[in-house]
């Protein structure tokens, strides 16, 4: 089987290349006629698009482009999908292109959402009238000669989107200052390099977004697809075509236009090509070319035949596939993994790729793969297990019904799991159906996809029931989750999730205070008009806290935190303002989650050297303000008003 060598970054990218690439460099005169709006219309509201002849590669650099075609069973309409993602320097770029689109009525290195929304409206319309670079001919394989069938754009279809072209979160967002903005219009500086993403997909209620004249024979006979991949510097070409025996990909080829650089598009490798469950031919073609050679114009061409080959042997198993009688264990009713498509690769070979038949003795088992050649098994609702007599197909029906592979399919291992009583620890039940003598389990705790504690490799036997108790070390308080792996003699590997809705308790934080050389809590200054408290902090989840201290009505927060250690300096300017007695401070923690300790400490102040009007001249410090409380405007008022009324009463 061969397997394409795409990421799932593959299937979008397509019109809003083309959209953008063309605003950009058409004059705005030519691309633009727009009605001069009335005051009470705020920006234009009507404007005809004139993009025929344009393709978004003339005229647009991206960093990474992904069209996606899905040929309909009529095998004369499409649905087109793509994304483009522009990043960094390019996102500025296309930012500047986009504002200077709208000459007149923006224009003013700022990109707006009014122009955005704008963009929206006229979007499709101007991909219409753009060339798709696609053709799909019937007959003898060809190299761009003769009468092409082309593709179009399908107006109505065609659905435009973006993500973050105009970056609200941007530091220099500003309320637009274009006159005949809209309510609540935003701009940012068009040279914001925010990354940005535009996609192109079917709008709702439709059907197809791209059309071209029917191929007389609907795909059962030789045709060719093309495409003019000039330009395209980072991009990928994903078709999907109708479910059809035989269907098959028998030539590749690229041309060019001979330059006199030299240079060519020969480096560009044949795609690669799967079956789906259904049996539908899925093609993915890679590209690369440098923009630099602007001479160089390079065309790619696809043969597709129904045709039986001359010669055609059915697929053959490899030592690497299951031997008969092999274990394929699941995770319960639905859908489970069981291979993936590195792996079941290597199950077989055949010249023109091949898929997994099984049947199965219960009714609702179904063996079904996907784009990657991943294997999946799905189970129905109140089975445990059936048996299977796999064989192997190839895309033009090719088989051999006496080679043939059973296996057992079912529900290995089942399990609850609960919080134990002591809140720290979870306890998993786990039970052998007996599908396998004996099973080694490891389990772990997962949270966000994140790996918590792991446990020890327990020997499960059939029959059997064993309790397992795992800690929560590792994961923050909240919901998580129980998976494991499974191995067993002649059983494949495999890994399940046992239901649960788990949460971690929250703990609260652990806070002490340590006493200096004297045995007291606090450290005074010399004057005795700060003083020091110093202690220990943790969390038992782990999570990172914040601290703050009260004192006579105000709050502190300037603490000095380094691993499990932590220090406050605090003034009592406040307590002496108000003749408030310097005895105890509440110390409070608060962990991430919210769960909060507090702790009163006892400071009392030793008996003074000095009066207390020394407060008008405080000891300095290598921060004063650091040890200050955050004073609101009123309580400013009071201490200033409190200090009034001492003076008068010292007149009096």
């Amino acid at each position: 089987m061969t397997s394409p060598t795409m990421s799932g970054l593959l299937t979008h990218t397509l019109v809003l290349m083309l959209t953008l690439s063309a605003w950009s460099a058409l004059p705005h005169a030519e691309l633009l006629e727009h009605h001069e709006p009335a005051l009470t219309e705020g920006r234009q509201t009507s404007m005809d698009v004139d993009c025929e002849g344009y393709s978004f590669e003339d005229l647009f650099e991206y960093d990474f482009a992904l069209f996606g075609l899905n040929v309909l069973e009529d095998w004369a309409t499409g649905e087109m999908s793509a994304t483009a993602w522009v990043n960094n320097s390019n996102s500025a770029i296309v930012r500047a292109n986009l504002d200077g689109l709208f000459e007149g009525i923006s224009d003013n290195d700022y990109i707006s959402t009014d122009e955005r929304e704008a963009i929206r409206s006229i979007g499709p319309s101007c991909i219409a009238d753009m060339d798709t670079r696609l053709t799909m001919t019937e007959g003898a394989p060809h190299s761009g000669e003769g009468t092409l069938n082309a593709f179009e754009f399908v107006e109505s279809g065609i659905n435009l989107n973006e993500v973050n072209l105009v970056p609200l979160d941007h530091p220099e967002v500003r309320t637009c200052q274009t006159f005949g903005s809209t309510s609540g219009c935003k701009e940012v500086p068009t040279t914001a390099t925010d990354n940005l993403e535009i996609t192109l997909g079917l709008q709702e209620d439709e059907t197809n977004n791209v059309r071209w004249d029917q191929l007389p024979n609907s795909g059962v006979s030789n045709f060719t697809l093309s495409m003019n991949i000039t330009n395209m510097s980072n991009a990928a070409l994903v078709v999907t075509f109708p479910a059809l025996t035989g269907l098959r990909l028998v030539d590749f080829r690229i041309t060019d236009n001979n330059p006199a650089s030299g240079e060519n598009c020969d480096y560009i490798d044949a795609p690669d090509f799967s079956y789906l469950s259904n049996g539908a031919l899925h093609v993915t073609q890679l590209v690369n070319f440098d923009r630099t050679l602007w001479d160089l114009q390079c065309h790619m061409f696809m043969d597709f035949t129904t045709q039986v080959p001359l010669a055609n042997s059915p697929p053959v198993w490899t030592p690497n596939a299951p031997d008969n009688g092999t274990v394929i264990g699941t995770g319960g009713p639905g859908t489970t993994m069981f291979s993936t498509g590195l792996e079941s690769g290597a199950w077989a070979t055949d010249d023109d790729a091949w898929r997994l038949s099984c049947d199965f003795d219960e009714d609702g088992w179904t063996v079904t793969t996907n784009v990657l050649g991943d294997l999946f098994v799905n189970q129905p609702t109140g089975q445990a297990s059936s048996m299977a007599t796999c064989h192997l197909v190839d895309p033009l029906g090719a088989n051999d019904t006496n080679d043939t592979r059973t296996w057992s399919f079912g529900t290995v291992i089942t399990g609850t799991a609960s919080i134990g009583q002591n809140a720290q620890s979870v306890t998993v039940l786990l039970n052998n159906t007996g599908l396998v003598e004996s099973a080694v389990v490891q389990l772990r705790t997962v949270q966000d996809g994140l790996q918590g504690s792991v446990s020890e490799n327990t020997t499960l036997m059939t029959g059997t029931e064993l309790e397992v108790t795992m800690t929560m070390n590792g994961l923050r308080p909240g919901t998580f989750n129980i998976e494991g792996t499974v191995h067993a003699a002649n059983m494949l590997p495999f890994s399940f999730a046992l239901p649960s809705d788990l949460i971690k308790p929250n703990s609260p934080p652990i806070v002490n205070v340590q006493v200096n050389f004297f045995g007291e809590n606090a450290t005074w200054s010399d004057n005795l008009q700060r003083f020091t408290v110093t202690g220990t902090v943790s969390d038992p989840d782990l999570e990172g806290v914040s601290m703050r201290l009260s004192l006579c009505g105000a709050e502190y927060t300037d603490f000095t935190i380094e691993n499990i250690n932590w220090a406050i300096e605090v003034s009592t300017a406040i307590c002496l303002a108000y003749s408030l007695e310097v005895n105890e401070v509440l110390l409070t923690v608060t962990d991430d989650s919210g769960a909060s300790t507090q702790l009163q400490v006892g400071i009392e102040r030793p008996d003074a050297t000095q009066d207390d009007s020394d407060i008008g001249n405080p000891e300095p410090s290598m921060d004063s303000d650091s040890a200050l409380p955050s004073l609101s405007f009123m309580a400013t008022l009071s201490m200033l008003g409190a200090a009034m009324f001492l003076r008068r009463q010292d007149r009096d």
